[in-house]
């Protein structure tokens, strides 16, 4: 498989953007990067709903397929590349921490850092997603007490998936700093060789594979 093949389609803004893009990084595979311009309406563009047929970001383009939904991006790079997949015996528990952060960690994240950074809803609304987003982190940092890692002995998908979810609590005005096993945790997946920070990952333009 070209590596130069890799195309991702995304959004700075986009958490589940940076994701992909993460993992693209980790696994040392150069990329492609198409900004898709939400406030235009691009991503309901008929040239991009061929690529993407929820008009959503992010979508991969690789070797003539076309992909989407980050978690299933990130299982698709796992299996292809044979990284970050875990031992045979940890994949359903991969699968179970990303369902587990699609349903219980997303939702609160993303709603908290929107509504504090880019629109002022009444104080209840804010409240409400605060205390989920609050919620979730209290329970991943309980789980991974005394653990490196969420699955198994190695950084896996599922990780991935977490920590980028997680680097929206600065946004949302989310202190991270008294939940000592995430940071210690983010720390773990920021030293990897191959990492790059949000800004790093995803321009605000197009960019060649280089």
């Amino acid at each position: 498989m070209a590596q130069d093949s890799y195309t991702l389609y995304g959004s700075f803004l986009s958490a589940p953007t940076y994701k992909v893009a993460l993992m693209l990084g980790l696994c040392d595979i150069k990329f492609a990067y198409r900004h898709i311009d939400l406030a235009k309406g691009q991503h309901r563009s008929p040239e991009y709903l061929a690529i993407n047929r929820y008009g959503q970001v992010p979508a991969l383009a690789h070797d003539g397929r076309n992909l989407c939904q980050s978690d299933a991006i990130l299982s698709y790079l796992a299996e292809t590349t044979g990284k970050f997949g875990g031992a045979p015996a940890e994949r359903w528990t991969i699968q179970e921490w990303l369902h587990w952060e699609v349903d219980r960690l997303y939702p609160g994240m993303s709603r908290t850092r929107f509504y504090t950074k880019f629109l002022k809803p009444e104080p209840p609304v804010l409240d409400t997603y605060r205390k989920m987003a609050e919620t979730a982190l209290d329970d991943l940092n309980r789980f991974l007490g005394g653990k490196q890692w969420l699955v198994g002995s190695g950084p896996t998908i599922a990780d991935i998936a977490c920590y980028a979810m997680v680097q929206q609590a600065h946004d949302g005005q989310l202190d991270l700093s008294a939940r000592r096993d995430i940071t210690a945790w983010c720390k773990r997946i920021e030293a990897l060789p191959g990492y790059m920070p949000w800004a790093q990952a995803m321009p605000k333009m197009d960019r060649d594979a280089a």
